[in-house]
Order: C-alpha cells, then structure tokens, then sequence
C-alpha cells in the first residue's frame, strides 16, 4: 500500500495529475486518498469503471472503511465512467457545474471539503484537444470551490506529447520514480518561470527546466547552428551522455555513431523536420549504445521558427522504448513457441468459450475424436455431450474448476470410441473474467494396451513360478495346468495341448482345456468318439502350425479357407483360433492351440502362449531329466557297490603285489650278493690266481650282477611310489660331496670306455635333500652318459648357484637324442630304440624315476638334445633354508 504521508500533502486544494503504471498502483493510491479524505471529514467523490469500483470496495473494506455506511451519508460516492473516449463515444468526465453543485452539497452536508478522483483516463489522439479545454474549466471550478481532484492517467496510453501537456497543465504531477512516489510541484516551477521572458527558447517552448528535469521522458534542445542548449536527466540516461559533455556541441556529432540505417533513420527525419518545418513522429527507432549495445527510441522532433518564419533550432523528445521492443519480441517469441507447441502437441488440445462451445483446436485433437475440423469447430459441449462423465468435466471448468475424464469415450460427431485421458481447466482473464476453457486430451489406448500386456505378463510369471514349483507333479498335471493358464492368459474359451512323435508325423491331443474358462464350451462339445491322435498330414488348419512352423491366427474361423477339413457335427463351434508350434530346438515337440475369444487374436496373445509353453518345456524337460537322472542315479549306485568290491579285490592284489615284490626283491638280492662277492674274490685273487681270459669273464659277471641289482631296485622302487609308500629323509647336504662321491664310483668304468670325465663347479650352497636318493639320480644320470658316449667322448658334470637354488648339468658328446622322442623320455619304460636287437640296454624306468625323486625335492629336470650332438641334462633344486 502506499504510505499516507503522500496523501497528506493533497490536503491544499489543487488540481493533480497521477501517472501510473499497473492496476494495483491506482487502486493503492484511491484506498488511501478515500482514507485521508475520509480521516479530515472530506466528501469523497469517485469516478472509476465498473471492475475498478468492485477492486477497490475490496481495498476501502480491508483498509477498515465501512464502505456501504460511508455512501449511505453520503460522504463516498463512487460513480461509474467510461474508461476511453473518441470521435464517436465522447469520455464521461463530470462537467464544471456539475463539479460546483458537487462541492457545494459537500459543504451543506457538513463536510469541510471536496475530494474527487477520475480514473482511469485513457484519451485517443482526436479526443485530446477536447479534453484539454475540458480540464482548463475543471481547473477554475477546483481552484475556486476550494476542492482536489485526481485525474488518474496510464503512462503506457500517453505519447510524449501528451506527458508535456500534462506537466503544463497540472498544479502538480505525482509520478513513481525509483519506485517510491513522488510530487513534481509544477506551479511552483511555472510561477518562478514566469520572469524568464527574456529567455527567447523557454519562450516559445513554453516549457519549464525544472519540470523537465524531473521528468524520466529525454528532452534535448539545439539552436540554429543544432548545438545542444538543453539536455534533461532523461536524456542523460537513455544516451549514457553528460549535459556537460554535449552543452555547445553539434547535436549530429553525437547521433552519427547511434543512428543505424533501417531503412529511415534519425539523421534523414532531421533534416525532414527541419526543412519541412513540420514536427515529425518516430517509432520504434533503433539506436546503437556502446555501453548497453542496441537500442530502441520513439520521440517528436518539433523544428522552431521565429514570427518571420526564420529557423531557430529544434526541440526533440525522447523515450526510451527498449524494454517494450524486448517485451513485444518476449511476446512475439512466447505466442510463436505456444503456437508451435499448440500445433505440434502429441496431445489434443482445444478452447472452449464460456458457453462450452469449441473454438480452436490443433491436429491430434482431430485425430483423437476423429471429427474434421469444420465439422467440430462451434461444437457445444454442454448441450451436445452424451457422456455423463465428460459432460461433469466439461462442467466443472464452466464452474471455475479443474475436470478431468479418463476412459472409453465415444465422439458424438464420428462415433470412434477410444480410451481418453482429460484434462480441463478455466481460462480466466487477469481482470476475473471467465473466458471459458483449454482442453487436453491423450489417447491412452496403447497406454492400456501396455497396461493390460504388463498384467497379463505378472499372470504369465506367477504361472511359470507355479509351474516351476510342480516337482513332484506328473507330465500330466504339468500339461494340464499349463493349458489351463493359457486359456486364461488369453482370455479364450477353450484350449488343448498335443504332442508330436520323433519323426513329427502324429498329432496326439494330450490335454483339453476343462477349467472354469472354459467348461461351458466344453459341455457344448458332446463327440462320442474323440480320436487322440492324426497323422500331420490329414489335419487341416491346426496343423499348418506344423507345416509353416510358426505361430498361426484365425480370427475368422467361418470365412472360407483352404487350409480347412470341418470338424466333426458335434464339435463345438470355433469363431477364432489361433495355435503355435512348441520347438526343441529346431524340432517340433508339441503344439498349443486356444480358441474363441471374444476379440480378435493378436501378437500379444502368441507372445504370451509362446512363453507360457517354453516354460512348460522347459519343466517336462527337466522332469525328464529328473527321472533319467534318478535312475541313473541308482544304476551308479549299484556300480559304485560292484566297484568298492572290485577295489577291494585290487587292494588285496596290491597288497599281494607289494608282498610278491618284496620277496622277490629279497630272494633276488640274496644269491646275488653272494654271487657278487665270491666273484670279487676270484677277480682279486684271493681265492688263487686266474688268467685274462678268466678276470674278463669274472668281470662280465661281477657287471651283469650289478646291472641286475639295479633292475630290481627300479622295479621296486616304481612299486612303492605308485602306491604312495615312498618315504624320503631331507637334510642340510653339501651338494659337491654327493657329486664327487657318484663321479668317484663311476670313474673306473669311464677309463674302461676311454671317456673323460670331469666336474665342473662353483662355489654353491648347500640344498636341502634325501642323500641315498639324490645319488641314485646323479648316478643314472651320469651312467647314461657314459652309456651313450663312445670312447674319446667327454662327460662333465657342472653345478653352479642361481638365484633360486642351484642348477646341475650332465653334459655328455654321446649320440644324442631325436627332437621327437624328448617329450616322451620321462614316461615309464620309454626308450627311443625299443627294438629287440637295440645296441643300448635299459628298463627305461631310469629317467621317469629320476623326475619323480626331483620333483619331490621341489625341483625341476629336463633334457636338452641334438642327434649327433650330445645331450645335457639339467636340474634345478630348492637351497637349503634354516
């Protein structure tokens, strides 16, 4: 509300001009003038329109007034008028007499003055004069009766000529500025003006400096030479120059860098005003600020003359109208956009005046209801609607309510039923006027389409749950409620399963539907006989599902069709089918078939069987697999029993094999000792001299003795480690004492060959081990060297530290060894010449042997080999760790 101290200072009597901007402004300030007259016992006489008169009832009732008591005494008059005037429709203003006679009965009444309010004025330009005279008689009456009145004026109604008359008019000018109020005291202005005579411009002009400097509306002022003599406030805001800055200069020099050419600019009106000597009016002219970029102005260039008609220079006016040009484009913008979105709206929307009657509507409003446009366009909704529901929503908004509608409607012009969503609500102007309605609706049949697939699928999945919990039920009971479900999931009337053959040549019908679905189409099925099953190839239209090998619909089972043989008399009649093929891969198993729903078949309804009865598969597949499973089950039990038995027969004969061996082994070692040891006595001596002939034979004895030993060991041993009865004792071992030892042992029989044989090592740790057995492999490995090396060869056994342990090699210059027989050299009994007549003996356990005491060091052995070349043979052990 406006503060009441402004309304204190109309107490003087005067005449007064109020500029204002919006609505709520005049209605602010009337409320606090009625209840400033009001407080000092004033008789309050309002002119306003009928809507304004209403609004500010409203506001002199919230400010505390008792309105209706105030006009019963008299003392609050509020007297309607018309808003605008022109040639044809004068303005309704009160007349001077009628203003005297106003001003005298407030005074009889006992009322110490006159307050008197016209508002609001909007005047055309031909009313103008007119009602400048008026208000020169208006301003005697006021002045001499002692009275104030307001005469209210919109600034957007006036043109900058206008505001200058008002200023000149007017005792004083209330205008917002800075958004507070605020008084231009102009008859203070005009009285200190009245002795500039000699000033030859205020003179003609008739304005006033002061005045105009308070004033928001540019005035400049040029002489005959167009230098700047006068440049207001408002002129310094809207062109961001300084009075200082432009006093004495040529007015052009400034407009050249401002004026842009669009198609007339202000440079070209200029020189027409000024050679035309007539006052010329623009608008909506663009100007370029080099602070605030572009720019619009309207303004009036009046050229000046002296009596001898002698130019004298030029007065111009200027409003800055740029926020206007933003706001129309805003608009422009905005109506575009809505257009736009109105048009390409994936609703339907549509007016409706006050009445219900249509008057607009875009494209997919038409296409909803199907109705062409002449044909709907001044369509009564509330008359014509036969649609309760839609007429209530319809209703609602003529009631200044939301309404809305949401189901199957039927359009009265085209009949087209479809599923609608509608929304309404009011149109009502900003002054509380129903102008009628807006309209929108969706179609939302593929919305229920969805919806109605989304329930049927939650059906579909708690089936396939159900049907996944049948575990002990049968392949029948699993066949039956799955056709039951589908009869359902399809909203059918009947239903039934069959199975086909491996070679796909027999139909057999399974199962029939027999649920509540379903049960009256049955009973109207009365066949005495009903085969169960038919050859592929005499069934008619059900088994094309078969023959095309996807699903098939019959949505009009009467009409003709090739594919059909009849059904037998007492068949229940079928109005729609439709079955699908039920695949096992690319083999058909089964076909599923329902009939006679109420609305046609569709892919929703194959999707639907078709994964009701994979699911199905899918359960009489895993019950198959159940009862195979099952029984294989209890055939593996019974081979596991006969084989327990026959591992137990193993275990003795294991037991009887490790027992034979071990006796053997015995039997064997204790006549060759004896047989070794008398013959070391004979070769040595001891027992009497022998010849050559006799020690070679000796010797031959004493070496097949020894090779036969070491047959029986190896057997032994790859005895005891199948069973997993090797035992090993690790120690801390110096790894050059075990290989001196072997190369000592085995140094007579590399002089014997006439081969070398050396060592060759570092400085290595030692390495954690089994000593008897680490020596049985760096034995076998060097023996095999020497072996497959011919006399003049070389064997040398190399050890050295890595990081990780230490690294042996036996390295020979023997015959080496095939690439393709490497792989193969550590399997038990392998050997690379396996013939009968073979030049090297061997059991062929020496290399698997080897491997298997390495790797239980925790280490690693391989062979590397070229024929011709040699062979070396590497191993790679853990080092000792504490």
């Amino acid at each position: 509300m406006v503060h009441t101290d402004i309304m204190l200072r109309l107490e003087p009597r005067g005449h007064i001009a109020l500029l204002y901007d919006a609505t709520f402004e005049l209605i602010d300030i009337v409320t606090n003038y009625v209840q400033v007259g009001i407080d000092h016992n004033k008789s309050c006489v309002i002119y306003l329109p009928s809507r304004l008169a209403e609004e500010s009832i409203d506001a002199f009732t919230e400010a505390g007034m008792d309105v209706y008591d105030l006009m019963m005494k008299g003392q609050l008059q509020l007297i309607p008028c018309n808003i605008s005037g022109s040639a044809s429709e004068p303005i309704d203003l009160p007349g001077s007499e009628e203003l005297k006679q106003a001003s005298e009965k407030a005074i009889n009444a006992g009322y110490t003055g006159l307050r008197i309010m016209s508002c609001p004025v909007a005047i055309t330009k031909d009313e103008w004069p007119v009602f400048l005279s008026h208000e020169k008689d208006v301003h005697q009456i006021i002045k001499d009766n002692g009275a104030i009145l307001i005469r209210a004026f919109p600034l957007d109604a006036l043109s900058s000529s206008q505001i200058l008359d008002v200023l000149e008019l007017y005792d004083e000018v209330m205008l917002k500025k800075q958004r507070r109020w605020s008084f231009i005291s102009t008859h203070q202005d005009k009285h200190q003006n009245k002795d500039q005579t000699d000033d030859q411009c205020s003179e003609k002009l008739g304005l006033y400096s002061r005045i105009l400097d308070r004033i928001w509306t540019g005035l400049w002022v040029i002489d005959k030479n167009d230098r700047v003599i006068f440049f207001n406030p408002g002129m310094e805001a809207i062109s961001g120059l300084s009075a200082e800055q432009v006093f004495g200069n040529d007015l052009l020099d400034y407009v050249k860098d401002m004026a842009i050419d669009a198609g007339e600019n202000f440079l070209s009106m200029f020189h027409t005003a000024k050679n035309t000597r007539k006052p010329i009016t623009y608008d909506l002219l663009p100007f370029l600020n080099p602070e605030e970029g572009l720019l619009y102005q309207s303004g009036v260039l009046y050229p000046l003359f002296d009596s001898s008609g002698k130019y004298e220079g030029m007065v111009g006016t200027v409003e800055d109208i740029t926020e206007r040009k933003r706001s129309e484009e805003a608009l422009l913008a905005a109506e575009e956009k809505y257009h736009l979105i109105f048009e390409n709206s994936p609703l339907g929307i549509f007016h409706f005046d006050d009445k219900g009657t249509i008057t607009h509507c875009n494209d997919m409003f038409l296409k909803i209801v199907g109705t062409a446009r002449d044909k709907l366009i001044g369509f009564n909704m509330v008359t014509s609607i036969e649609d309760e529901k839609m007429a209530e929503a319809v209703q609602a908004v003529l009631s200044r309510q939301l309404g809305h509608y949401e189901g199957e409607y039927r359009s009265v012009i085209s009949s087209k039923l479809t599923s609608i969503k509608a929304d309404f609500s009011p149109n009502i102007s900003p002054d509380g006027k129903l102008l009628g309605g807006i309209g929108i609706f969706e179609d939302i049949t593929e919305r229920k389409k969805a919806e109605e697939a989304l329930k049927l699928d939650e059906f579909r999945l708690q089936a396939l749950l159900e049907l996944g919990q049948m575990n002990d039920a049968s392949l029948k009971e699993i066949a039956d409620f799955t056709q039951e479900e589908a009869v359902r999931l399809t909203q059918s009337k009947l239903g039934y399963l069959a199975f086909l053959n491996e070679e796909q040549t027999v139909f057999s019908m399974y199962s029939w539907s027999k649920s509540s679905w379903s049960k009256s189409a049955m009973e109207e099925c009365n066949l005495a006989d009903l085969n169960i099953d038919y050859p592929v190839v005499s069934i008619g239209l059900w088994g094309e599902a078969i023959r095309q090998r996807k699903p098939v619909i019959t949505n009009d089972y009467d009409a003709p069709n090739p594919w059909k043989k009849g059904y037998p008399p007492k068949h229940v009649k079928i109005t729609r089918h439709m079955n699908i093929p039920v695949f096992d891969g690319n083999r058909i198993v089964a076909v599923a078939g329902v009939g006679n729903k109420k609305t046609d078949y569709d892919e929703a309804d194959v999707r639907q069987l078709t994964l009701l009865m994979a699911g199905m598969w899918r359960q009489v597949q895993r019950k198959r697999a159940e009862d195979s499973l099952k029984k294989y089950a209890e055939d593996l039990a019974k081979a596991n029993e006969e084989l327990s038995k026959v591992n137990e027969e193993l275990k003795s004969l294991d037991r009887m094999k490790d027992e034979f061996l071990s006796n053997v082994s015995h039997e064997f070692k204790t006549p060759l000792t004896s047989i070794r040891g008398y013959s070391q006595l004979i070769l040595d001596g001891t027992l009497g001299d022998i010849n050559d002939q006799q020690k070679k034979a000796m010797d031959t004895v004493i070496r097949n003795s020894d090779r036969l030993r070491r047959l029986v060991d190896s057997l032994l041993y790859l005895s005891r480690a199948q069973v997993g009865r090797m035992s090993y004792y690790f120690e801390k071992l110096q790894l050059a004492d075990i290989i001196n030892n072997c190369i000592n042992d085995l140094l007579l029989q590399a002089k014997n060959k006439g081969i070398i044989l050396r060592t060759e090592m570092e400085d290595i740790p030692p390495v954690r081990a089994d000593k008897d057995k680490l020596t049985d492999v760096l034995t076998n490995l060097i023996d095999n060297a020497l072996k497959f090396t011919s006399e003049g060869g070389l064997v040398i056994v190399a050890a050295r530290k890595i990081p990780n342990g230490v690294h042996i090699e036996v390295k020979d210059t023997g015959i080496g060894i095939p690439a393709d027989h490497i792989p193969h050299l550590f399997q038990r009994f392998y050997q690379v010449d396996s013939s009968t007549s073979r030049r090297y003996g061997g059991t062929g356990l020496g290399l698997y042997i080897s491997r298997t005491i390495v790797e239980a060091h925790g280490g690693n052995i391989w062979i590397e080999s070229e024929e011709g070349m040699g062979t070396t043979v590497h191993v790679e052990l853990p080092p000792w760790q504490e």
